[in-house]
C-alpha cells in the first residue's frame, strides 16, 4: 500500500509539473520582457560573468535589450541618477544570477527567464509536497493545481525575475520547519540550507524565521529553539556580507518609488500612511479589473487557515500555528514595501493560503463523505431458505 501511495503521488508530481510547463508555454518562445528588476538581475549576470560594474549597467539599461522599456519609462529606466540609487537594493539577491550566469553559454539573454520558469514550476512541486504533510493526497493535488493557475504567480514567472525562486524557498523551509517539529533535529540541515539561499534570492527570510519564533514562544521546545537559533545564523551571513540601504529603500518606496533627498525616520513615518492607502486602493483597483480568483485565492485562503486551525488542533499540530506565524508576517512584508506590484510581492503568502484552502477542501469532502448514507450489505440467505427457481 506505501508503495502504491509513493507511485501514485510520484505519478501526481510529474502530472503537475508538465502541467506548470504548458501554463508557461508561451514564455518559452516569445521575446523576453524587461523589467527595470530584471535588468539589475541582468546586470548582476554579466558581472558574475567576468564584466565590470559600469560595462555591465551599460549592456543592460544602456543597450538594445532595454529600449523599449527606456522608451516608455524615461524617467526612471532611462535616467542614470535613478538607476545607480536603486542599484544597492539588488546586490544581495545572487542566487538567480549565478544560475543564469552557468546557463548563459547556452541560453544568452534568456537564462534569467528560464531560471525564472524553472523556478515556477519547482514552487508548485514544493507546495505540494508542503501540502502532503498534513493532507491526503487529492486534498494536496487539488490544492497545487488550483496555484498552478494562479494569474500572479504565472505572470511574474514569465519574467526574468527572482519572486518564483523566492517563494521556492520559502515554501521549502516551512517544510523542512514541520519536518523538524514531526521527525526530529535531522531536519534543521534543510531548513538551514532553505533559509540560507533564500536570503541571497528574496528579501523575504525573516518570514519562516519569524513563524518559528513565534513556535518557539509557544511551545517552548528544543526543536523549536534550535529551528529559529539555526534560521537566525543561516541568515546572518547574507546580511553582514551585503548590507541594504533600508532607509533609503523606505523612502523610496513611500515617495513613489523616486528617490528622496530626505531618507531620514520622521519623512518614512510621515509619508508611510498614504502610501499604504495608495497600496490598497491599487490592489483593489487591480480586482477590480478581473482578478476574483486572486481575490478568491489569498483572502479565502487565509481567512480559513485564521478560522479553522484552532479547531484542529490534534490533526495539525504546531504546524498550524507556524503557517498562523507565517501568514501574520507575511502580512507585515508586503505592508512594509507599500508599493503596487500588481500582487508580486503577495505571492509570499502562497503556502499559507494554500494550506487554508486545503483545510477547507478537507472539511467540505469530510462532510459530503458523513452526508452520503452508507450502503448497507445485503442480507445473507437464511439458513434452509427456499430459493425461489426462475421458472416460478
Amino acid at each position: 500500500m506505501v508503495r502504491v501511495r509513493k507511485a501514485l503521488i510520484g505519478l501526481i508530481a510529474v502530472l503537475l509539473a508538465a502541467l506548470a510547463c504548458l501554463a508557461v508555454r508561451p514564455a518559452f518562445r516569445d521575446p523576453v520582457v524587461w523589467t527595470p528588476d530584471a535588468l539589475y538581475y541582468q546586470a548582476r549576470l554579466l558581472e558574475l560573468r567576468g564584466a565590470s560594474s559600469d560595462e555591465a549597467l551599460e549592456r543592460t539599461f544602456g543597450s538594445p535589450l532595454s529600449a523599449e522599456l527606456r522608451a516608455r519609462d524615461p524617467h526612471r529606466t532611462a535616467n542614470p541618477e535613478w538607476v545607480a540609487y536603486n542599484r544597492p537594493f539588488y546586490e544581495r539577491r545572487i542566487a538567480v544570477p549565478a544560475a543564469g550566469a552557468v546557463l548563459y553559454p547556452h541560453a544568452g539573454d534568456r537564462s534569467l527567464l528560464y531560471v525564472s520558469l524553472a523556478g515556477y514550476v519547482a514552487s508548485i512541486i514544493a507546495l505540494f509536497g508542503l501540502l502532503l504533510l498534513r493532507f491526503g493526497v487529492a486534498v494536496a493535488a487539488a490544492v497545487a493545481f488550483a496555484t498552478i493557475v494562479l494569474p500572479p504567480l504565472q505572470s511574474h514567472s514569465s519574467y526574468p525575475l527572482t519572486d518564483s525562486w523566492g517563494l521556492t524557498l520559502e515554501i521549502a523551509a516551512l517544510a523542512a520547519a514541520i519536518l523538524a517539529l514531526d521527525r526530529g533535529m535531522r531536519w534543521l540541515i534543510p531548513w538551514v540550507a532553505a533559509i540560507a539561499l533564500l536570503g541571497i534570492t528574496r528579501d523575504t527570510t525573516w518570514i519562516p524565521i519569524a513563524a518559528v519564533a513565534w513556535c518557539a514562544f509557544r511551545y517552548r521546545s528544543r526543536v523549536t529553539g534550535w529551528l529559529f537559533g539555526t534560521g537566525i545564523a543561516a541568515a546572518l551571513p547574507s546580511l553582514v556580507l551585503f548590507e541594504v540601504p533600508v532607509r533609503n529603500l523606505l523612502a523610496l518606496l513611500v515617495n513613489d518609488s523616486e528617490p528622496s533627498a530626505d531618507t531620514s525616520w520622521s519623512f518614512i513615518a510621515s509619508n508611510y500612511p498614504s502610501a499604504v492607502l495608495e497600496l490598497i486602493r491599487a490592489n483593489v483597483g487591480f480586482l477590480r479589473r478581473g482578478e476574483w480568483y486572486t481575490a478568491a485565492y489569498f483572502v479565502v485562503g487565509v481567512l480559513v487557515l485564521f478560522l479553522l486551525v484552532r479547531r484542529r488542533p490534534e490533526r495539525l499540530g504546531p504546524a498550524g500555528s507556524l503557517m498562523r506565524a507565517g501568514a501574520v508576517a507575511g502580512v507585515l512584508y508586503v505592508m512594509a514595501a507599500p508599493v503596487f506590484s500588481a500582487f508580486r510581492l503577495e505571492l509570499v503568502l502562497v503556502p499559507m493560503a494554500a494550506f487554508g484552502l486545503a483545510l477547507a477542501l478537507e472539511v467540505v469532502t469530510a462532510s459530503v463523505r458523513a452526508r452520503v448514507p452508507e450502503r448497507a450489505p445485503p442480507a445473507a440467505p437464511q439458513s434452509g431458505a427456499v430459493r425461489s427457481s426462475p421458472h416460478g
